[in-house]
C-alpha cells in the first residue's frame, strides 16, 4: 500500500507474550553474552529515560534524512507490542520524534522507538514512561515531505534489521535477533542469570574470587 510517496508493507506479527516477559526478566548484557556474533547495536543509541526496558517486534521505518512522515504513517499502522526501529541515517540537525509524536504512540499502547537519529522535546520524554531510544537530542524539528518505507528490510545502528526482529532495549543499550534464534538465545540467557545469581550470594558470603579464575 503507498500513501502519497510512504510504501506501507504489511505490519509483521508481534512477539509472543511469554518471550516478552522472559526477557524483562533477564537483560541486553546477558543475551549478548550468549550470542557468538554481534547483536549489539551501536552504543550511542541510548534510552531518553535510564530505566527504560524496550522488548517488541520491529516495525522498520526507513526515512529521507531531516524527514519524519514514514514514521507519522508508522505510528498508525502498527499495534500494540510493535517498535518502531527508524533508520534515520544518523542524522543530527533535524529530530524524527519529539513530544506529540510520543504521546501519540503512548496512547495507542505502541512499545517505543529506537531511532538511528536524534529527538526533541528531551526533558519530557526523559520522563515518559514510553521507551524511546536515540542518538540524542536536538531543537531542530523535521520535514514531513517524505520519501519513506514501511516494513522493508533495513539498518539501524549498526545492524541489518527485518521487519518482525525481537528488538531489546535498556539502560545499556538495544539489541536485535531474528525471530528463529529468540527461543534458544532467552534459553541460555535464563541459565546464565542463574549463575551470576548464585555467584553474587558467593560474594556477599566473602568467596570473592571466582573458581574459574587460575592461580598466579
Amino acid at each position: 500500500m503507498s500513501t502519497t510517496n510512504i510504501v506501507l508493507d504489511q505490519a509483521p506479527e508481534l512477539l509472543p507474550e511469554e518471550w516478552v516477559e522472559r526477557a524483562k526478566k533477564v537483560s541486553t548484557t546477558l543475551l549478548s553474552d550468549v550470542m557468538d556474533r554481534p547483536i549489539e547495536m551501536e552504543h550511542s543509541i541510548k534510552p531518553c529515560h535510564i530505566d527504560s526496558v524496550l522488548v517488541g517486534a520491529a516495525v522498520t521505518i526507513d526515512v529521507k534524512s531531516g524527514d519524519n512522515l514514514a514514521v507519522h504513517h508508522a505510528i498508525y499502522h502498527s499495534q500494540p507490542g510493535h517498535v518502531l526501529v527508524v533508520n534515520a541515517n544518523g542524522y543530527d540537525k533535524r529530530a524524527v520524534i519529539g513530544e506529540l509524536m510520543a504521546a501519540a504512540a503512548e496512547a495507542l499502547h505502541l512499545n517505543g522507538f529506537v531511532i538511528d537519529g536524534f529527538v526533541r522535546d528531551f526533558s519530557t520524554l526523559a520522563k515518559s514512561t514510553l521507551p524511546v531510544f536515540s542518538r540524542g537530542a536536538v531543537p531542530g524539528g523535521p520535514e514531513k515531505n517524505g520519501p519513506g518505507h514501511v516494513n522493508a528490510p533495513t539498518r539501524c545502528g549498526g545492524l541489518a534489521i527485518q521487519p518482525g526482529d525481537f528488538i531489546m532495549g535498556d539502560a545499556d543499550g538495544v539489541i536485535v535477533l531474528p525471530r528463529e534464534e529468540v527461543e534458544g538465545a532467552l534459553q541460555r540467557a535464563e541459565e546464565k542469570a542463574q549463575y551470576e545469581a548464585e555467584r553474587l550470594k558467593k560474594i556477599a558470603k566473602g568467596q570473592i574470587k571466582p573458581a574459574w579464575l587460575k592461580s598466579i
